[in-house]
């Protein structure tokens, strides 16, 4: 019986294949000339996306070449590919995708012995390396790598990138005698090219050439015939890079006129380029939101395919149960409607799962989008918010001032300390959920940070007819290690949230110690109100974004983001909030905190309202753009006593100082000619004694740690804070 059924399989295979193997045969051939028509069309596509800065479009079908390619397993496909992936990915500046894909593609040249496409590939790791990781030695060698196959197979529109690039390379490394062979076969491959960006290239290379070896008359006549070949034509990127480098090359020449004027040249052209470029950017921008899709689009894409490979397996066997049924029955037309059906049944299958993948890929490239787009546009409303509150505040400290105007202005404050509350609370959870806060622990008065906190809350205390109460052990140490940063924002946000549903009532900080030993502490921090109270049913969501208890309980509502802020810092400081709340009978959270004793008995400590130093013969240097800016801060510093100095940029800050004394220096960070990180650099190259505090509109974690590297003393938060700018400058003055 088993040697019958056997043969019996034998006979219906061979049907099976007589029947259908030409019919396969015919039906192979004209799907690969499809593909082959497919990957033509989607390289030409994709290529001209690419030049559009439509930078998702374009990596949609270098996917689908790499894809089909595998299907057919052409390698010239596949590297071509994969060369297309790198060079969407060089506009976003990811090379680490560059990277990878730039070795694939190569991977796949070398097996195709396309050479061409070999030392391209060559030439485009030597930028990765050279220009995105700095690691200028493998990017000279991979330039090398490329020019040795470019020479070999002699063709010379090939040639002239690698020659260019090592010539570039070394200029930048400041190897101005290996350079200069490059840069003269570069000088004659690009004449006998034509191309006007090539040719002026190699010249501004060669005046950044004479610039170093400090012939600069030389490199200023070079410099201007660039200027003067491009300038008509308005090749803006040519003429930013040029006046740039000349203002460099003039600046280290200590002439500092021409030096100003090319730097004023190179902004006018910086704005016209960005001004020109602002829909490419804008393209740029939402790639970057997009890229990470595309990898978990070829994973699902893989898993897809095995998927379709088992469907496939499974018609197999269907398929020939269906021919043994159709022998037996005599009839080969079942069968065929029946192939047809399971064809038919695996496309729709193949179709529902693209619906599917596309649907989950749009939700997940929303949610990004969304996510940068909150924290771009936040960020961008902080520098005039600082106009408004500064102007306000300044405006209230008159003493004549009208009462009924008085009312207004307060209305004013409030509104702008509100939305400067609000974005910042934005700003935080964006850059929680990035991964990129990280904890700073500072020897900190925890008696003393609370009091503060509390003061902070007076004002609203006594709209609402609330009492604020502290609670400390008298056997608190004095000095802790903690972020006092994130441990203000925790406090700020759980007695804002009490001062926000109370009225007439009491608000309550406490810090209980829970145990103590000889290097540190627990301790636990309350904050408790008896004021309406959170229902059962909301205690489960208060804690999650844009979370609210609901207008029945709270007028002013809020943004429902303050609680979320205090349960991801807790995490990160290795504690979690917990709530205690009866509805109608108030509420209340704690959190426990394990903390490093500082013995600093031996230090001194600073007292801003008593530091012992004569305010008015103390001179202060102010660098800022902002004209608004320039007149809250220059306020400001008259109300604390201060007289200052007012600069518009890095540039002017660096003359003033070379020609005057200061004995302060307030440096704002975003500036035009030279922002104020570069002024800085420039001025501890001759002066290292004069302190340096950063102003900065970004989350100061952001900055902190470069601005603390260049050699600035501190940094300040705009909008700035009469107290904290008083205390910071009485800081550093005593320094």
């Amino acid at each position: 019986m088993q040697i019958y059924n056997l043969g019996a399989l034998r006979v219906i295979l061979f049907l099976y294949c007589f029947i259908s193997g030409g019919y396969l045969v015919y039906a192979q051939k004209q799907a690969d000339q499809v593909i082959h028509d497919s990957l033509s069309q989607f390289k030409r596509k994709s290529s001209d996306l690419l030049a559009q800065y439509k930078i998702k479009e374009s990596l949609d079908y270098a996917i689908k070449i790499i894809d089909l390619a595998h299907q057919i397993d052409s390698d010239t496909y596949k590297s071509a590919g994969h060369y297309l992936m790198a060079s969407n990915y060089e506009v976003v500046k990811d090379f680490e995708n560059i990277e990878l894909h730039y070795k694939e593609s190569l991977k796949y040249a070398t097996l195709a012995q396309d050479s061409v496409r070999i030392l391209r590939n060559l030439n485009g790791l030597g930028n990765v390396y050279s220009e995105g990781y700095k690691d200028f030695e493998k990017g000279i060698f991979y330039y090398n790598q490329s020019l040795q196959i470019a020479k070999k197979i002699k063709i010379k529109e090939e040639t002239l990138a690698p020659v260019l690039n090592l010539g570039w390379t070394y200029i930048d490394e400041e190897k101005y005698d290996l350079a200069y062979p490059y840069l003269l076969e570069a000088q004659e491959l690009a004449k006998e090219s034509g191309e006007i960006i090539a040719i002026n290239d190699v010249k501004y290379l060669f005046a950044r050439y004479f610039a170093g070896k400090n012939e600069m008359q030389r490199a200023n006549q070079l410099f201007n015939e660039v200027i003067k070949d491009v300038e008509d034509k308005e090749i803006l990127s040519v003429l930013t890079d040029t006046y740039k480098a000349k203002s460099e090359a003039f600046q280290k020449a200590n002439n500092t006129d021409s030096a100003f004027y090319s730097i004023k040249k190179y902004l006018f052209y910086h704005d016209k380029l960005f001004n020109q470029e602002k829909l490419k950017q804008i393209e740029i921008a939402k790639a970057s939101f997009n890229l990470n899709e595309f990898q978990r689009e070829l994973e699902t894409t893989k898993k897809e395919k095995e998927y379709l490979a088992k469907i496939a397996r499974s018609n197999l066997v269907i398929n020939i149960i269906s021919i043994s049924l159709v022998l037996l029955l005599g009839g080969i037309f079942f069968f065929y409607r029946g192939y047809r059906s399971k064809k038919k049944l695996s496309t729709v299958l193949k179709e529902k799962n693209e619906q599917l993948i596309e649907a989950k890929t749009e939700a997940e490239k929303l949610t990004n989008i969304k996510s940068q787009f909150i924290s771009t546009v936040s960020h961008e409303l902080r520098t005039p918010l600082y106009g408004v509150v500064g102007i306000t505040t300044l405006l209230l400290e008159e003493k004549d001032i009208l009462a009924k105007h008085k009312k207004l202005l307060n209305s004013l404050k409030f509104s702008g300390d509100y939305l400067l509350d609000l974005i910042n609370k934005v700003l935080k959870i964006s850059k929680i959920e990035s991964n990129t806060e990280k904890l700073t622990k500072t020897p900190t008065d925890l008696l003393q940070l609370s009091q503060n906190l509390l003061y902070s809350f007076e004002y609203q205390a006594k709209n609402k007819n609330n009492e604020l109460v502290l609670e400390v052990q008298k056997e608190l140490p004095e000095v802790l290690s903690v972020d006092s940063l994130k441990l203000s924002e925790v406090l700020i946000n759980l007695i804002g949230n009490s001062a926000k549903f109370t009225e007439n009532g009491k608000i309550w900080l406490r810090i209980k110690i829970l145990s103590i030993e000889k290097d540190s502490i627990k301790i636990r921090y309350e904050v408790e109100d008896n004021g309406v109270g959170i229902p059962d049913d909301k205690k489960e969501f208060v804690f999650e974004k844009f979370s609210q208890v609901g207008r029945e309980f709270n007028k002013s509502e809020g943004t429902g983001l303050g609680l979320s802020i205090v349960k991801n810092l807790l995490e990160m400081m290795d504690s979690e909030i917990h709530l205690d709340s009866k509805e109608g009978r108030g509420t209340k959270f704690h959190f426990d905190l394990t903390l490093e004793i500082i013995d600093e008995k031996g230090e001194n400590k600073l007292d801003p309202e008593n530091s012992g130093i004569n305010q008015k013969f103390r001179r202060i240097l102010v660098a800022e753009d902002n004209k608004i800016n320039q007149i809250v801060t220059k306020n400001l510093l008259n109300l604390i006593g201060y007289e200052c100095t007012i600069v518009e940029n890095g540039f002017n800050a660096l003359q003033m100082v070379q020609k005057e004394d200061f004995d302060l220096i307030l440096m704002d960070l975003n500036m035009p000619y030279l922002n104020g990180t570069e002024a800085t650099k420039r001025i501890r190259e001759f002066d290292q004694t004069t302190p340096i505090i950063a102003l900065t509109a970004s989350e100061l974690s952001e900055v902190q740690e470069e601005c603390l590297a260049i050699g600035m003393n501190d940094i300040i938060n705009k909008p700035l804070n009469k107290n904290d700018l008083k205390n910071i400058i009485a800081k550093n003055l005593l320094i």
